[in-house]
């Protein structure tokens, strides 16, 4: 063994990490001996060599080339190492680069490849670094041809690390006008991708020499001739003598002004700033305005610094000035009811869009705001606009039900449907967020909730989308939630089968029904709000394929057809029941007959006795089984207030590590939230 050691140990380190690299053998940190070792054993072994990977070689050569065809293949530049001549050293023709263009480059290169939580950010603190460290060196500009709208920016890198290495080269394409950045390469392991820390050093380089303004041009830099030559300035001003020779003439201003050259290094000359920022500045230069204003005039460097008053920002006498006071406030719209007091003046109801946006704002808790509720009564809102115009036929209104549900006479629903879908909405709300971040690659999406939207142009139109989402790709647009009750367990592709579905399926693609009223909601809510598009959600609670996410645009020939029959809808009856109030009197009588016709029943019919849950679940008041044959009837208690839930009314899926351990506590949401607000009550 040590024979054929010793014939490796002639090796340099660096020739036996690339022989052990080349037969897939770990290196680390090695001694020399050790190397020469594993170089034996790896040649003992018979470890063959790793072959090329052509098609990785294929691919770089590929986009190395596609890098330089620009505008759609109307141009191609040639490689920059093939230009030897017209290079130029000065900064003078380099374009405006600025740091806004850096961070969009790097941060679109990062998205390129896939680092979308990073965004480039360590790239570009990496990169500022190796700039300001000055590993930046031979920066270069050449304008390729004066026809052509781009250049090339070149520059040698030095590694952060490995000092003694040869320079990275590293190129731009810019564009001359603007400073955008085109491309980039360096031939670093991956310089390819344009996303190094290498090419941030170079575009940071170019920034800065435009912030300092060294790339203007020669008539709008400072003076620059009467200076001495700089050959001179290097020479010595006087040739040498002997001491005695040499008339010393006495100093005339203060030595204390003088600064003096000691060569010796002390502690206390020591600058840790940058070397770009221990530029000498006069003090002049600082904002000694600002200066002022945070110490209140205290500050003693102030005292031997002469300013001259700015007019701007003296006091005013204010006993020349007129006293004029304005309340200004924002009256709320009125309701339909107090608009159609005067029936021939039905322009009273009309907002403006300050009012529409204070209503908005005041009530975005919707159906638990009283404002929300109180507005809502005799307006035709996106939920019913379908059904209204439905009731609509040959210039009529057919039957009563409509009106008496814009009018607000059958109270509030509180059905088992609708207590599902508020209680599942902001689970589903969450879900969809999730979903739009992922697909758009986009972390600041955002869903906020909206309130009442009444329509500035026909004010007794209002819509009340559920969400107003906010993506920087995709812009601003509404979200539309449902969560259906009877087929809440069942996956998109069986709901999509479901008698009464709002989906239907064409050509393998499930997509929402035109005919259904959900249609008319959606395009309604856009209309009034002016918003380009609605996300439309369906999600149930399956295990698998349990949302469906569409988007929706305004369809102007489907809001031609049904305004019309809305307004007919509103004038022929909405206007005339504030007038007769006959559809009132018709619910009053149909219920009054139905409460009596109930108790009639009840006193008939034989004593039943009624089962009653023992642990109903605190959401759907179904009962919680104790011992469920099916996992989905799975059910959880509360510490707090001994309640029950089942697992998918509070959104478990029953894979959660706090369901494993043996002492864990859970509370709803309920006794949660009252526990944050009296940590808050301690806390002031």
């Amino acid at each position: 063994m040590a024979d054929g050691a010793r014939r490796f140990l002639q090796l340099s380190a660096t020739e036996l990490k690339k022989f052990l690299r080349d037969r897939r053998v770990p290196v680390n940190d090695e001694k020399h001996a050790e190397l020469a070792e594993k170089a034996y054993w790896a040649e003992k072994l018979d470890l063959q060599v790793k072959p090329s990977d052509q098609k990785a070689e294929q691919e770089i050569l590929k986009c190395q080339q596609e890098k330089l065809i620009l505008d759609d293949g109307l141009i191609r530049l040639p490689r920059p190492e093939t230009l030897t001549d017209g290079w130029e050293d000065g900064p003078t023709n380099l374009p405006d680069t600025s740091r806004d263009h850096i961070d969009s480059f790097i941060k679109a290169g990062n998205r390129r490849i896939g680092l979308v939580k990073t965004e480039g950010r360590r790239t570009l603190a990496l990169g500022k670094g190796l700039y300001m460290s000055g590993h930046v060196q031979s920066v270069q500009y050449h304008g390729i041809n004066p026809k052509i709208c781009y250049c090339f920016v070149r520059g040698k890198v030095v590694p952060q690390v490995k000092l003694s290495e040869s320079a990275y080269s590293t190129w731009l394409v810019l564009l001359k006008e603007t400073g955008r950045i085109c491309t980039a390469e360096c031939n670093c392991c991956v310089g390819v991708q344009a996303t190094c820390k290498h090419i941030a050093a170079l575009l940071f380089a170019v920034a800065e020499v435009v912030e300092e303004g060294r790339n203007a041009s020669c008539t709008s830099q400072p003076k620059a001739w009467g200076l001495p030559p700089k050959k001179r300035m290097k020479e010595a001003l006087h040739q040498p003598q002997f001491a005695e020779n040499i008339k010393v003439v006495a100093m005339k201003e203060d030595v204390m002004h003088q600064e003096l050259d000691n060569s010796r290094p002390y502690r206390s000359n020591f600058d840790p700033r940058l070397h770009c920022h221990r530029a000498r500045r006069n003090i002049n230069d600082f904002d000694l305005d600002w200066l002022a204003s945070i110490t209140n005039g205290n500050c003693g460097l102030l005292a031997y610094t002469k300013r001259e008053p700015n007019e701007l920002q003296s006091t005013p006498n204010i006993s020349e000035v007129d006293r004029y006071e304005e309340v200004v406030s924002c009256d709320f719209p009125l309701t339909v009811a107090e608009a159609l007091q005067d029936l021939s003046d039905i322009q009273l109801m009309e907002i403006s869009t300050h009012q529409q946006q204070v209503i908005i704002r005041e009530t975005k808790q919707q159906a638990k705001s009283n404002l929300w509720k109180k507005h809502r009564v005799g307006r035709i809102t996106a939920s019913v606009a379908g059904d209204c115009a439905a009731a609509v036929r040959n210039g009529t209104i057919h039957g009563h039900s409509q009106v008496a549900r814009v009018m607000g006479y059958y109270g509030s629903a509180s059905s088992s449907a609708l207590q599902w879908g508020k209680s599942q909405e902001k689970v589903a709300v969450k879900q969809y967020t999730a979903y739009h971040r992922l697909k758009c690659k986009n972390s600041n999406t955002k869903c906020e909730d909206t309130g009442l939207w009444i329509s500035t142009k026909f004010p007794y139109i209002a819509a009340s989308p559920d969400a107003i989402v906010t993506c920087r790709y995709c812009g601003e647009g509404l979200l539309e939630v449902k969560n259906p009750y009877t087929q809440r367990r069942s996956t998109i592709t069986e709901y999509v089968t479901q008698k009464g579905s709002c989906l239907v399926s064409e050509n393998g693609t499930n997509h929402l029904n035109r005919r259904h009223p959900y249609f008319a909601q959606v395009q309604l809510q856009l209309w009034v709000s002016g918003k380009k598009w609605c996300d439309f959600v369906v999600r149930t609670i399956a295990k698998v394929n349990n949302l469906h996410v569409e988007r929706i645009l305004l369809d102007d020939q489907y809001m031609e057809n049904i305004l019309p029959k809305i307004h007919t809808f509103f004038h022929k009856g909405i206007v005339s029941e504030f007038a007769s109030g006959r559809v009132k009197d018709i619910v009053i009588n149909n219920s009054v007959q139905k409460t009596m016709k109930s108790m009639l029943e009840k006193l008939d019919a034989p004593a039943r006795t009624i089962k009653e849950a023992n642990f109903p679940c605190g959401i759907c008041n179904d009962e919680c089984e104790e011992s469920p044959h099916d996992e989905d009837k799975n059910s959880i208690g509360c510490d707090s207030c001994d309640r029950w839930f089942h697992y998918f009314c509070v959104g478990i899926h029953g894979e959660e590590p706090f369901l494993r351990r043996r002492k864990s506590s859970w509370k709803c949401n309920t006794c949660s939230s009252k526990l944050k607000a009296c940590k808050r009550t301690r806390q002031v």
